[in-house]
């Protein structure tokens, strides 16, 4: 027992204190965020098993939350080695006098409590958060890298911003890769074996089933990538998005053989005409790049003044840096990882 446990009761939130986390992250983080006025969604996140996926500290004395430190699960995997979690809502009241480094606190007795492989982050705070996980967790931090490919079809973009016409040419003497559709989670289990990836975050079937095929309010498309065998080697997951009744491609996950990104030049190609993109776009950690400048992308450059927007809700049309943060090298970031790509306002049910 140390000063924290004298003061506080550090745990796992029950299933009866979703109000109140709902309520502290209104009062304490951000005011009307989606966290606390969207119940449905929360839940989604959150809650697996009647568990509730985030650590608080209740003062012993006023029985009220001091600070949250929410996770999400990259698997339901029981392999501690195999074992990968996002941080989530990470938060102190500092308008009481809590014990310094109590949001710390919290975030080692998660990584206690879970026995994970890694604790990543993505969306960090560059300004405010990047000492701290240097310096306390010992932890590496870098910025996403950002690619898209433009429609050449397109003459006056709306929600790009297009100062300099873009064009990577493919390579062409690279195999042109196939794909196939996959509409629910029994589809790719007959194709794919995801369980058996050796990749940092590991991800399941359970996993690519509640995030991408259970989404409360997202529609996500999911695609098998297939080698010169036929064989299904990837999955790659993509989101359409609408904005002045215009549409963008968004890939936001990408599982597997990354050497089969290289001939997809294609099907970007066959997607823009199709269903008339501006352009598809791609943020990413880790991904050999040699594979994704090989399919025609190019990489989002701040001094040729184009900008690939990646808000959406609110649309805000500016360049966007995500920052992530891991601890083991190899480790892969995409965008629909963590709380990355969902919603931030109220919206009606799909």
């Amino acid at each position: 027992m140390n000063l924290y446990d004298e003061r506080y009761n550090i745990r796992l939130a029950s299933l009866s204190e979703i109000d109140a986390i709902m309520q502290f992250i209104d009062k304490y983080w951000k005011k009307s965020h989606i966290m606390s006025l969207d119940k449905n969604l929360f839940i989604y996140e959150f809650v697996d098993n009647n568990t509730v996926n985030i650590i608080i500290a209740c003062d012993k004395n006023t029985q009220k939350i001091e600070a949250i430190a929410g996770f999400l699960p990259c698997s339901r995997t029981t392999d501690t080695s195999k074992m990968d979690v996002w941080g989530s809502l990470w938060m102190v009241n500092t308008s009481h006098k809590n014990i310094s480094f109590l949001g710390v606190e919290l975030i080692k007795r998660l990584m206690t409590f879970l026995h994970c492989r890694s604790h990543l982050g993505i969306g960090i705070n560059p300004a405010t958060s990047l000492p701290i996980h240097k310096v306390i967790f010992h932890e590496k931090t870098s910025k996403m890298n950002h690619y898209y490919i433009l429609n050449p079809q397109i003459r006056d973009y709306k929600i790009a911003v297009v100062k300099q016409i873009k064009y990577n040419p493919p390579f062409i003497n690279i195999p042109q890769t196939s794909c196939i559709q996959f509409n629910n989670i029994n589809e790719i289990r007959k194709n794919f074996d995801i369980e058996n990836l050796d990749t940092i975050p590991h991800k399941d079937f359970w996993y690519i089933n509640k995030r991408f095929f259970n989404h409360p309010y997202y529609s996500y498309l999911i695609y098998g990538l297939k080698d010169i065998n036929n064989q299904v080697g990837a999955l790659i997951v993509m989101r359409e998005v609408e904005q002045f009744g215009r549409k963008v491609l968004r890939i936001v996950d990408y599982i597997g053989n990354q050497s089969l990104f290289a001939g997809t030049n294609h099907i970007w190609s066959s997607f823009m005409h199709k269903y008339q993109y501006e352009y598809i776009d791609f943020y990413t950690f880790g991904f050999d790049e040699k594979y994704i400048l090989s399919s025609g992308f190019s990489l989002r450059d701040e001094a040729d003044g184009n900008i690939i927007p990646n808000y959406f809700e609110p649309f805000l049309q500016k360049n966007i840096d995500i920052w992530v943060r891991y601890t083991i090298d190899g480790t892969l970031f995409f965008k629909a990882d963590g709380d990355q790509d969902r919603p931030n306002q109220l919206q009606p049910l799909i």
